[in-house]
Formats: C-alpha cells, structure tokens, sequence
C-alpha cells in the first residue's frame, strides 16, 4: 500500500524515521508546511529534515487547498502526525484510510493542546492514541493506544519525549496491520469523553493573586520549551519564568 505522510513537527519527524526501518512499508511521499504558512508549529523543525529520506517533500500552506495533490498522489493510507490545521469531509475521503495521532489515551482529553494541557490539569498517567481520522473531534475509531506516567517533575518537553518513545511502539506495533488490512477499529465511547479547551496567549501569564502555588507551577512546566513559556510582568517587561521549584510547607506572611 502506497503511504503519504503528512507531518510539521518532531515527533512526526521521529514516527516517520521509524516507519522506514519497517519492511513492508512504503512511505511515497511526504507532504509538510511551507515557510510562508501563517500555522504556528511551536515543535517545528528545519524543512531540511524532511528531504533527509529521499522520499518525495511537498511544502503546503494549506493541506485542504491541496486536493488534486492528493488525488494525483493517490494514497492507500495517510497518515497525519503533527499536523494542526483541521482536514475537511473531501480530504478525508480521499485515501482508503487517514489516520491519525493524539498524545492523550482518548477518549480523554480529545482537543487542543493536549500535552500543555495533560500537565495544567495534573494529569499522572498519558498515553498517545492512534486513530482513524473522522470529521469529529478526535473522536474516531482507536487502532491503539500506548500509555505512560507523567511525574510531578516532568516538564513539556520531557512528556513529548515520552510521546516520542511510545509513538515509535505504535508505528511498529500497527502500522504494518494498516498496510495488511488487520488493524484494529475500536469505537470510542463517547459516555467518557472529555474534551479540552485552546489555550490562548493571554493564559501564559502567572496571576499572583488568583493561582495557587501548585497551579502556578503546573503553568511553568506545561507552558516550557518548545512552548513559550509562562511568565510574570514586571512594569512594561515580561519575564519568562522556564523553571520552577514546589516548595510545600507553612506560608508566611
């Protein structure tokens, strides 16, 4: 089956380096953002990375203005990892089977921002689903899940590395089954479903007076590199606060 990779980020950069050591596989092309897209990859990388392969690299705006490209690539599968714009009713009719990846064990946490805010709501244990895209909100039938603790310590970066980890288990464990025709569809229930909420710009800001102590400090570490990171004005300045300490004891005053 002819594989079209459709990625902006790391840890679709990382997921595709693992999908070509798997015989069987054929990765025809790749399809990734142009430099004059206006879609924000905070986890973006270098454009170059993608020609690394020597497999086929297109550079899009938008992937939904980009349906003759697809029909003319004629894909079995595609397979979305990083990617944040949202893919329309036709694109998604295109291929045999458009899937996708969500680092959280949906049907929780379905929505944006789902490792900043996995940490903002203390969230011990996380995973990375993959999924079969639909035209809901990442709420598709589930191929497979793997799962992982998050620790009181864990900063963002050190959760998508751990996203990174068990994504390369999922692509070896169902990616070949996709290409078989033998993966699973496991229907989502809805009944537990939880959905989380965008994050603006504005939520970066500590509010001293309104936080507590361990919400401050869930802000720092959920908001850290790649993100850009929580800060505190000081007069007309803003300074970025990238790590933090809970000390729990008696307050003073």
């Amino acid at each position: 089956m002819k594989i079209v990779w459709l990625s902006a980020n790391k840890l679709g950069y990382e997921m595709l380096k693992e999908s070509t050591k798997i015989k069987g596989v054929n990765i025809d092309s790749i399809i990734t953002l142009s430099r004059d897209s206006k879609t924000v990859m905070y986890d973006g990388l270098d454009n170059k990375k993608w020609y690394e392969f020597g497999i086929k690299v297109f550079e899009v705006e938008r992937i939904n203005n980009e349906k003759e490209l697809l029909k003319k690539l004629s894909p079995d599968i595609v397979v979305m990892c990083g990617w944040r714009q949202i893919i329309d009713k036709e694109m998604l009719g295109i291929p045999k089977m458009f899937v996708g990846f969500h680092p959280t064990l949906l049907p929780v946490g379905r929505g944006p921002a789902p490792i900043i805010n996995s940490i903002l709501y203390g969230f011990k244990k996380s995973g990375l689903t993959m999924f079969h895209l639909t035209e809901g909100l990442d709420d598709g039938p589930i191929i497979g899940q793997e799962k992982f603790d998050i620790a009181e310590t864990d900063y963002a970066v050190d959760v998508y590395e751990k996203v990174i980890n068990v994504g390369r288990k999922l692509i070896r464990k169902y990616l070949p089954l996709l290409v078989q025709g033998k993966a699973p569809m496991i229907s989502q229930d809805d009944s537990k479903a939880t959905v989380f909420q965008k994050p603006s710009l504005k939520d970066n800001e500590i509010n001293l007076e309104k936080e507590s102590a361990e919400q401050i400090y869930r802000k720092i570490k959920a908001l850290s590199k790649p993100y850009k990171g929580a800060y505190i004005r000081l007069g007309e300045e803003k300074l970025i606060i990238w790590r933090a300490e809970l000390k729990k004891g008696k307050s003073v005053s």
